[in-house]
């Protein structure tokens, strides 16, 4: 910029340029990072993207928890944009562990670049990227926003946990996980079972065409009992029931009872419940879905519900793309990492 003037005996002192707040786009790194560092810790919730979260957990042994958090952002909005034969955007991710005394426990920062095939049609799915920590028994929050790195546009949710004390638990079971998707894997975390990691479906919306598994793991007196083996049985039964229009609940699918006589995790006294329940018979709509575990030798039981969505297909292909993701330190201890690749 370059300042005149024709009136003579007058001297111009002037900086070239002037100051002005850049937009997303002519901004530098060190703005970019201070921007999403600020929605952290801001107590208003960035809405200019949909943000989904959820965690689960899993006992590790008396005083930790392996706790795998999962994000969803619809793909439709994120803006892709077309680079050779991909489909590509860069994702910024921010997150946080606080306690219950406000004290920061974890920390996780990943920059995802999605580099996706069109055939996935990753516009009309949601993209879900995963990270964990490593935690001991407490209450916690969990914080993480999401911005796109083609407008800046940011988004932003909190989730409250509990991570139960397992000693005054008479049934110690972990969260259950429902998937319909597994994907190869070398990790050695509790989502990996036979080389493959189970991927949360966190919305619980199945398809008809699918098969949604339901597993979690369990410890308890008797499980500790039952050490001589390790089989890889199962344990449980799943009654699968749909709200009714009058009088309350329908069942409309029972898997048949497994027992498990002996442990069938290595080096845990634990013991893994994997049950599949085929949804191509069950008409689409919300259904209810409980879980009985029975410990005979432990004289303890536990019979937890969750709902569900079935939808008929749409596309063909899996309803959610996972993308890799990294772990999080959780006081100072690192948990299991990500992998980028997916299964149906």
């Amino acid at each position: 910029m370059t300042i005149k003037i024709n009136r003579p005996g007058v001297k111009l002192e002037y900086r070239p340029g002037y100051y002005a707040p850049a937009d997303f786009k002519h901004s530098g790194r060190e703005d970019r990072e201070r921007d999403l560092e600020e929605q952290l810790a801001s107590d208003l919730p960035a809405t200019d993207m949909a943000v989904y979260l959820d965690a689960m957990y899993f006992r590790l042994n008396e005083d930790r928890f392996f706790v795998p958090v999962s994000l969803i952002v619809p793909g439709s909005q994120i803006p892709f944009v077309k680079g050779g034969d991909k489909d590509k955007a860069t994702l910024d991710i921010i997150g946080s562990v606080i306690d219950e005394f406000k004290r920061p426990i974890g920390h996780a920062r990943e920059t995802v670049k999605l580099n996706l095939d069109p055939s996935l049609q990753a516009r009309q799915k949601n993209i879900q990227y995963t990270t964990s920590f490593n935690l001991p028994p407490g209450k916690y929050q969990l914080k993480f926003v999401v911005r796109e790195n083609q407008t800046g546009r940011m988004g932003s949710f909190v989730a409250d946990i509990t991570l139960p004390d397992m000693k005054k638990v008479p049934l110690k079971m972990s969260s259950i996980v429902l998937a319909s998707m597994r994907r190869p894997s070398k990790k050695q975390d509790p989502l990996v079972r036979n080389g493959e990691e189970y991927v949360p479906n966190i919305s619980h919306v199945f398809r008809r065409t699918s098969i949604c598994t339901c597993c979690t793991k369990s410890t308890g007196r008797g499980a500790r009992n039952r050490r001589q083996t390790l089989p890889k049985q199962q344990d449980g039964d799943q009654p699968v029931e749909q709200p009714g229009a009058d009088s309350g609940i329908d069942k409309v699918y029972e898997t048949p009872i497994v027992e498990a006589r002996a442990m069938n995790v290595e080096g845990r006294d634990a013991v893994a419940i994997e049950l599949d329940v085929p949804l191509a018979g069950l008409r689409p709509g919300p259904y209810i879905c409980q879980l009985n575990v029975i410990d005979d030798a432990g004289g303890s039981f536990a019979f937890p519900r969750f709902a569900v969505l079935v939808r008929d297909p749409v596309t063909a292909g899996p309803a959610t793309v996972p993308v890799g993701g990294q772990s999080a330190g959780g006081t100072g201890s690192p948990a299991a990492d990500g992998s980028a690749a997916a299964k149906p």
